[in-house]
């Protein structure tokens, strides 16, 4: 603070600017709050949910692994493919992004409305090619436009792992995604306006046939109409036991009735032959064990119903603790 004393003149202003309310006597003056500016991107919508996004990009994860799995299997080499990115952007942002040739095939998402896109790199597909007539299937050095036999080949590819695909999809809607055309040049395509909001999934694959981009571009309309399918109301407590009892009224469990445990050593078991007696533990009149995957649970007597045989349980043994692998030797 300053130690300057004021003049009988800046005195007398002092006093008059109190007396006409310029200058609040008792108050601290408040510091302007600065307002935080979020920055908007109109060309670069952001409408799609985290929470779904999060979802997309495990159903993506998937989809990676398969498209790998086809491609390794239809070309009989090794074809690796991982999840680059997941971007939401305008149609017109996504088509100028290309800066070479692609080929762009244009998607039927039926039973949805719109279009979507797949693209792959010209010098992959021509990989693709090469390696489906027989050839070593590299990328070549200068990259050409694709022949219209050549794009049959891509669509033919490219139609068996969209077939594959709908797998990673099947719990939101029963998919027929077919491809309606290819074309070099993806402005002439017009799948969507150019202001219309998009879905990029981007995938790397590398391998055998060298590395290359395959790029899904679906509307986000669309998206959010499957999305929406994956909403599911809370379930009651009640309803819930009923839901997992079901479940496991439906599990599959191995159940096997033991007559009877013995050791035996190394030796002894190299010189069993057909017709030796094995002597068990268990005596012929005593009860025998049932074992529910390979943990003893009740006792009982075997027996005939029908042709068939059968075993007739007594009850739950409680001192079955004791019936342990390694206390009686391996069962026989």
């Amino acid at each position: 603070m300053s130690n300057a004393i004021l003049s009988n003149e800046e005195v007398d202003a002092l006093l008059n600017a109190i007396e006409n309310g310029q200058v609040l006597v008792g108050q601290k003056a408040e510091k302007s709050k600065e307002k935080k500016i979020q920055h908007y991107d109109f060309r670069r919508p952001d409408r799609f949910p985290r929470e779904q996004k999060r979802r997309l990009q495990k159903m993506s994860e998937e989809m990676a692994d398969i498209i790998g799995f086809t491609l390794s299997s239809y070309l009989r080499t090794s074809v690796r493919v991982e999840l680059i990115a997941i971007e939401e952007l305008s149609y017109e942002i996504f088509v100028n992004s290309f800066t070479d040739i692609v080929c762009a095939n244009v998607l039927h998402l039926k039973p949805l409305s719109g279009r979507g896109c797949l693209t792959v790199d010209v010098g992959y597909c021509l990989a693709i090619v090469d390696r489906g007539l027989g050839g070593p299937g590299k990328i070549p050095q200068k990259t050409r436009p694709l022949t219209l036999v050549e794009e049959a080949i891509i669509a033919s590819v490219f139609t068996n792992v969209l077939d594959e695909v709908k797998a990673s999809w099947h719990d939101l809607a029963e998919l027929q995604w077919s491809i309606e055309k290819t074309d070099r040049d993806l402005k002439t395509l017009q799948v969507a306006s150019s202001t219309e909001s998009m879905i990029s999934i981007n995938f790397a694959t590398n391998g055998d046939l060298g590395n290359g981009t395959i790029i899904l571009c679906i509307p986000v309309i669309t998206l959010e109409m499957l999305m929406m399918k994956t909403v599911v109301s809370p379930l009651e407590k009640e309803e819930e036991m009923i839901l997992i009892r079901n479940l496991l009224q439906e599990i599959e469990v191995n159940i096997t009735a033991v007559l009877g445990t013995t050791q035996l050593s190394f030796h002894e078991l190299l010189k069993l032959k057909i017709g030796d007696v094995i002597k068990l533990d268990n005596r012929v009149t005593g009860d025998i064990c049932l074992e529910i995957d390979e943990k003893p649970k009740y006792t009982g007597k075997p027996g005939i119903v029908g042709k068939k045989m059968a075993f007739k349980v007594f009850q739950a043994d409680k001192n079955l603790k004791h019936y342990k692998e390694g206390e009686y030797g391996k069962r026989t």
